[in-house]
């Protein structure tokens, strides 16, 4: 259900990032070159190190979705953008967070986030896409960074604690991060509004060139910023996304006018997008009745391009409503008419399981694991169901392949953890419930576990050096938070 957590806003922290570095150097509308002065402050390590550092805290305060199909969709989309950066070959987490705010922000280490409000607010992938790729550049283009070389002030643990302090603000932790945001005075915020700007201005030059050099039309930019701001007058409410990237029809004249020099791209095939934003509405809404009636009213009202979306939305609506034998009948019908889509196929198996098929489930995994062998959402499913039906050391087997794609999953750690245990291995076991927990932000428990596996490990030296090194590692990681 949305609002389980409170989602910290978009670039939020870049605003508060930009009052807190300075008056004199903010009111620059120039960004200083990117060269030796920035990486000399924080290095590309350190940069990914605060990325990471950030993702941990997020995990633990955020309600960030752990779907496999909306995150393999997300992260495809995100890294066929990052192809056509000078990033192209660099790792980078896109993710969506349960909350129904249209916002999306971006970390330094190449970790962004997408708010479900977003998603269901763009008409279109090349919307979504100019979203993303405007956040993209925040990250290529190093701004953080760059305003940490340019303060000269800003020391990165006070940057950690910063972006610490805005995960936890508006959480209700006792921890929260409002006094580190109250640092910033009221001048410094009227400082910051121009250096936003110039931050905004380059990511948005920036963004609509990759957006451009991926297939899509330029256009989606400033069409969906305008739209967003014509809402807004209509309604009278200002959307955090509009709130955290200023626009105004100075901005939107200026992209239109430097999106209409870019060549034209036919559109984009949006059905990957329409059955996303499908799953999020399902995903995001705490009321399975009113969802099965808002795709019952979409498909009799026949948007011929959505068709196929709105049967996906339904049958998955009907499935969390527990109506398994209609939803079976819709979603084998979308199944039957593309047998080539391996979403359809995906959610057939999934609302198999949750009608108690299992057998039938099981059989319609194995043949997708063949038809798509590297797939993470693929193995991600098969081995939720393996474990369901007491073939732990299958489900090992494939978690640990799906994991050397997707190392930074804590999901998968947390479903290895049970597959180990199940088949007997219990070092393995602990070990892997103690990196669930260090994704999660929990170093306390992550070191417990690990302490546990300690007592497995037997007279192995290789396994205790081992086990060791890692309490050491996050035992530092831990008192370096502590420390900020």
């Amino acid at each position: 259900m949305m609002m389980a957590k409170s989602s910290k806003r978009a670039a939020v922290l870049f605003a508060a990032l930009f009052a807190m570095l300075g008056n004199a150097q903010a009111a620059s509308s120039n960004l200083p070159d990117l060269g030796n002065e920035a990486y000399a402050v924080v290095s590309p390590q350190q940069e990914k190190q605060l990325g990471a550092d950030f993702m941990r805290r997020a995990r633990h305060e955020l309600n960030i979705v752990d779907d496999p199909e909306l995150n393999e969709y997300i992260q495809q989309l995100g890294q066929k953008l990052v192809s056509h950066t000078s990033a192209a070959g660099q790792t980078f987490h896109f993710f969506i967070i349960d909350d129904p705010t249209i916002n999306s922000f971006s970390v330094p280490g190449g970790y962004v986030g997408v708010d479900a409000g977003l998603i269901l607010a763009t008409h279109s992938e090349s919307e979504l896409a100019a979203v993303l790729s405007h956040e993209i550049a925040h990250v290529t283009q190093h701004h953080v960074i760059r305003m940490i070389a340019q303060s000269k002030r800003l020391s990165l643990p006070a940057m950690a604690a910063m972006l610490a302090g805005l995960v936890l603000a508006g959480t209700g932790s006792p921890n929260g991060g409002m006094a580190t945001v109250a640092l910033t005075s009221a001048a410094m915020a009227q400082s910051q509004l121009k250096y936003s700007r110039a931050v905004e201005a380059e990511a948005d030059r920036i963004g609509m060139r990759t957006l451009n050099a991926s297939g899509y039309n330029a256009l989606a930019m400033p069409r969906f910023f305008e739209r967003l701001s014509a809402d807004t007058r209509f309604d009278g409410t200002i959307p955090a996304f509009l709130s955290d990237h200023p626009t105004n029809s100075s901005r939107i004249a200026y992209l239109t006018n430097e999106a209409e020099k870019l060549p034209r791209h036919p559109p984009p095939d949006n059905t990957p997008f329409f059955d996303a934003q499908a799953e999020v509405r399902v995903i995001a809404s705490g009321d399975p009745d009113r969802l099965v009636d808002y795709f019952r009213r979409n498909l009799k009202s026949g948007h011929y391009l959505q068709k196929d979306a709105d049967q996906y939305g339904y049958a998955l609506a009907l499935a969390k409503d527990q109506q398994f034998a209609p939803a079976l009948g819709e979603i084998d019908g979308l199944a039957k008419r593309h047998p080539h889509y391996l979403l359809f196929h995906l959610a057939r198996a999934e609302i198999e399981m949750d009608a108690g098929d299992y057998a039938t489930a099981i059989k319609h995994y194995a043949t997708l694991l063949d038809t798509a062998p590297d797939n993470v959402a693929v193995m991600h499913r098969y081995a939720s169901a393996l474990l369901e039906t007491g073939h732990a050391q299958q489900a090992r087997r494939l978690l640990k392949k799906a994991l050397g794609q997707n190392p930074d999953s804590a999901s998968l750690y947390k479903m290895l953890a049970v597959a180990a245990g199940d088949s007997g291995r219990l070092l393995e076991a602990h070990r892997a419930l103690a990196e669930h927990y260090y994704l999660d932000g929990n170093t306390a428990a992550a070191i417990e576990q690990l302490t546990i596996a300690r007592r497995y490990a037997g007279h192995s030296y290789y396994y205790l050096a081992s086990v060791d090194a890692r309490i050491k590692q996050i035992k530092e990681q831990a008192a370096l938070d502590k420390s900020k």
